[in-house]
């Protein structure tokens, strides 16, 4: 059986989406498996661990629509094939053309997306799920109904590359980084969630005064970013090392893995930290960690004036309002 999985929102998604990977291959061992994801995560589709990986391409959409992933460890061919299943997570105009491309298949998306234009003719079963009141991973595997699957809290699955791993451990041996480390990933996209660059600063100097934890740096190239990742060295009294905008998103996977601690916002390197089961400590603001928070055994949410457990209504709060002390007795309870 064949299967074509539609992913083509953030990074993020597409991270969460990876429980649903996990859950297929063990309920139907020998089912070949399609995953068609937006551009911008192309270099994390080998971690992915399926059969067959597409990119989609914003720009030039009907000259350009699909290429195949161009990496070394998955070998595509054509775009599309009769796929038994095509479920789409996006519910955008963009995913659902690729399902109406996806031809004689099976196609599933949510309920919620039913009253959209044209939809009754492109999909022929809609699941209710409430994005609302389910953690985005749940909402994700939820879509495996239709195919006999019904599972919860499957956790994250990645697979890395031998070779990335060498090409990570030359980075930080060029850095002269040996033994335990730390990842710090302060930036995001959206600039209302980073927390102000001094109390990130008092916390890398807890990790290493208390923990002996060289901190690595990590984030994008962007300007906003790196201002304020310059924001939180001009912050430290002790150096550390900056990786951002110096790894591939492949490079950033096996990096958080290797790390004793991770440490960051609600983004995409919070969710990779999480599928390695790293100890973690997620700081959440104007989002609601019931959505969107790590979920495994190491892992600690802090949010502003907010305590477990999490609701779906809860507001969200400024960053500011997130206090050092709570941060640094969460990384004390994922690490002592």
């Amino acid at each position: 059986m064949k299967v074509l999985l539609v992913q083509v929102k953030r990074i993020g998604d597409l991270i969460l989406t990876t429980p649903v990977i996990k859950a297929l291959r063990e309920a139907k061992p020998h089912c070949h498996i399609t995953v068609i994801a937006d551009s911008s995560a192309a270099s994390l589709l080998p971690a992915l661990g399926v059969d067959q990986t597409w990119t989609f391409e914003r720009a030039g959409l009907l000259a350009n629509l699909f290429r195949p992933s161009i990496n070394p460890w998955i070998k595509s061919d054509l775009p599309f094939s009769e796929f038994a299943y095509c479920l789409d997570f996006t519910g955008t105009d963009r995913s659902a053309l690729v399902s109406v491309l996806a031809g004689g298949s099976k196609r599933v998306t949510y309920e919620r997306f039913r009253t959209k234009f044209l939809r009754p003719q492109i999909y022929q079963q809609f699941v209710d799920s409430s994005v609302r009141l389910r953690h985005t991973a749940d909402h994700h595997t939820d879509l495996l109904r239709p195919l006999g699957i019904e599972v919860e809290n499957v956790p994250m699955e990645l697979h890395l590359p031998d070779l990335v791993h060498a090409e990570v451990r030359a980075k930080l041996e060029n850095h002269e980084i040996e033994g335990a480390y730390a990842v710090i990933h302060a930036g995001t996209a959206r600039p209302e969630k980073y927390w102000e660059p001094d109390r990130w600063a008092q916390v890398i100097e807890f990790l290493r005064s208390h923990y002996g934890l060289t901190t690595i740096l990590t984030g994008s190239a962007d300007p906003a970013e790196q201002a304020h990742l310059a924001a939180i060295k001009a912050a430290l009294k002790l150096p550390c090392v900056d990786l951002s905008g110096d790894t591939s998103l492949l490079e950033l996977a096996t990096l958080i893995s290797g790390a004793r601690f991770f440490g960051g916002v609600d983004t995409a390197a919070m969710h990779l930290a999480d599928a390695f089961h790293v100890s973690c400590v997620a700081l959440f603001g104007p989002t609601n960690p019931f959505h969107w928070r790590p979920r495994g055994p190491r892992s600690a949410v802090v949010r502003a004036d907010t305590e477990e457990p999490f609701t779906p209504d809860q507001k969200g709060g400024p960053m500011s309002d997130v206090a050092v002390p709570a941060v640094l007795q969460a990384i004390e309870r994922v690490l002592d």
